[in-house]
């Protein structure tokens, strides 16, 4: 029997600051004894967490969600089932700007864009020819996002200059050019959706390998959390936020 028949490989995604306390619990609680139950019948176990797995160089060089997505990937060759378990509470998440931008969908966007920004972070790879969507030839290749190691390898600069307005100039452009849902995502979708996605709703017998875990918390008097006043420090780890603001772009997604 091949070894990768003998290990049981399971992506866990969610968002970060709402379900902190939830992916400790599982790493010092239940990983542990499932390992342990594992061995005992001489399979191995290995839970994908990626919260701790993506270095501060593979952030630089945008490769965070390359990476997400071919762990999931990953787990899905080696395990039939379970291989993704879903954390989902009150936020939507980052969004980070796509690593690659097939060039005919980029052209059209382009005008809709902040030239400076667009023209810096994204250049174009020619190397990366692959078919039109609709089959009549070939994309002439890939814009691909630019590492931001240097001046801007601090985020909240990044954030704040380049991913921010950027990724709302892409949405807007993605929105008033009609592109179609599927190539939307990629500005549209956090990175915990756009893993949802990958391992869960764009393949087969989702039921029968994915778990999920959905989460609301509710104020005292029985609202949403996300109706309850963002500035409060209980609330803003759990709620999306623009500017100190809830971000109701985000938590309409």
């Amino acid at each position: 029997m091949p070894t990768t028949a003998r290990t049981i490989r399971v992506f866990i995604s969610s968002t970060f600051s709402d379900l902190k306390a939830e992916r400790n619990a599982l790493q010092e609680r239940v990983f542990p004894r499932l390992k342990r139950n594992c061995q005992r019948h001489g399979w191995s176990f290995q839970a994908i967490d990626l919260r701790w797995g993506i270095s501060h160089e593979a952030a630089l060089d945008q490769s965070t969600m390359r990476i997400c997505r071919a762990e999931i990937a990953r787990c899905q060759a080696v395990t039939p089932r379970p291989n993704f378990v879903v954390l989902l509470g009150d936020r939507h998440g980052w969004r980070p700007l796509p690593y690659e931008i097939p060039a005919a969908e980029f052209e059209a966007l382009r005008p809709h864009l902040p030239a400076a920004l667009a023209n810096r972070w994204y250049q174009l790879d020619e190397n990366a020819v692959c078919p039109l969507p609709d089959g009549t030839g070939l994309d002439k290749g890939r814009y691909i996002l630019q590492s931001r190691a240097g001046e801007f390898a601090d985020y909240d600069r990044w954030f704040a200059e380049v991913e921010g307005p950027l990724g709302d100039a892409f949405r807007r452009a993605a929105r008033e050019l009609g592109l179609p849902e599927a190539a939307r995502l990629k500005y549209e979708a956090s990175a915990t959706a756009q893993e949802i996605h990958d391992g869960a709703f764009a393949v087969p017998d989702a039921r029968e390998h994915v778990v999920a875990f959905i989460r609301e918390i509710r104020t005292a008097d029985g609202r949403p959390l996300r109706e309850a006043l963002p500035s409060d420090a209980a609330v803003k780890d759990f709620v999306d936020l623009k500017q100190g603001e809830l971000d109701c772009e985000s938590q309409t997604q």
